[in-house]
């Protein structure tokens, strides 16, 4: 190779290695503790929401009765409704609930439900049955027992010291376009997200990506991940956490002391997406929420 090719050579190379990975922006601490005591309460809302649930039930097409009879499709607890209180009428994605003549059901502004109404939710006691649906054709009822201790008072779910080497610089590596991934779900099915690149990190010295959701436009990406801790002290399905969306090649900030978990970590009756596979990381990310021991959640 000629001498000036080589020197050029060399030139690139040792150019390509002198980019050096940023340290994430400094925080103020006394700022930062309110914003992640905020988070802890903001996540025993979510405990407060997923605890209660009682069921889930596929809503297929047609009647699809319910009532306190432990032989129908949709069983509810005795002491809130007759054995038959009714049917839940599915037509493609118009969803009518037809009461049984004298069901005590009733509406959210305390009338009657007397007649067929097309409702997304409707109460049977302290029975909220609530309408669900995912983004394809799949429909759902959902019971929650508005009488459940965790409304009022959610328990604080244990979490991983703060710690500030959980909280890193990650480039934004965007795809070309942004693609639809597609990735299971715990009520076997498949839910579709837009993934709009690559978020790059290091941790313990080694590169590390993760594929990050979110909408053209959106300032915030999500990620679903799982990690060396799942089988021993955090939720085994996977945990969540959000980033500053920026634009392709730029900087944001990844803090696993945010890591929270999915509402499935609470409830095996809820309709959560598993994460992509490429999502595992090699570490074990002591970060964030752990479990909650006192519940069972869906199991992968």
């Amino acid at each position: 190779m000629p001498c000036r090719l080589l020197w050029l050579a060399v030139v690139v190379a040792v150019a390509g290695c002198s980019r050096t990975w940023p340290d994430p922006p400094a925080v103020d601490q006394t700022q930062y503790q309110k914003e992640y005591d905020r988070w802890r309460e903001e996540q025993r809302q979510v405990i407060a929401e997923t605890l209660p649930i009682l069921g889930i039930w596929t809503l297929q097409e047609g009647d699809t009765p319910f009532g306190s009879d432990v032989a129908l499709p949709i069983a509810l607890p005795a002491q809130h409704v007759p054995l038959h209180a009714g049917v839940i009428r599915r037509a493609g994605d118009d969803v009518t609930v037809v009461p049984a003549a004298g069901a005590p059901l009733r509406l959210d502004d305390g009338s009657v439900l007397k007649e067929p109404a097309a409702v997304e939710t409707f109460l049977a006691g302290p029975v909220r049955l609530l309408m669900a649906a995912a983004p394809d054709d799949r429909r759902w009822v959902m019971a929650i027992d508005e009488s459940h201790p965790a409304v009022k008072d959610p328990p604080q779910v244990e979490a991983f010291p703060v710690d500030t080497r959980w909280r890193v610089a990650a480039r934004f590596d965007a795809f070309d376009q942004p693609k639809p991934v597609r990735v299971p779900d715990v009520r076997g099915g498949t839910m579709e997200f837009m993934a709009t690149g690559e978020l790059v990190f290091r941790l313990n010295d080694q590169e590390m990506r993760l594929i990050a959701f979110g909408e053209p436009g959106s300032d915030e990406l999500f990620v679903l991940f799982k990690d060396q801790t799942n089988q021993s002290s955090t939720f085994s399905g996977y945990r969540m956490l959000s980033s500053q969306a920026v634009p392709d090649d730029e900087w944001t900030v990844i803090d696993f002391n945010f890591a929270r978990n999915p509402p499935c970590a609470y409830s095996k009756y809820t309709v959560c997406p598993l994460p992509p596979p490429q999502n595992k990381l090699p570490v074990a990310v002591e970060a964030g929420l752990k479990r909650l021991p006192s519940v069972r959640g869906y199991a992968e």
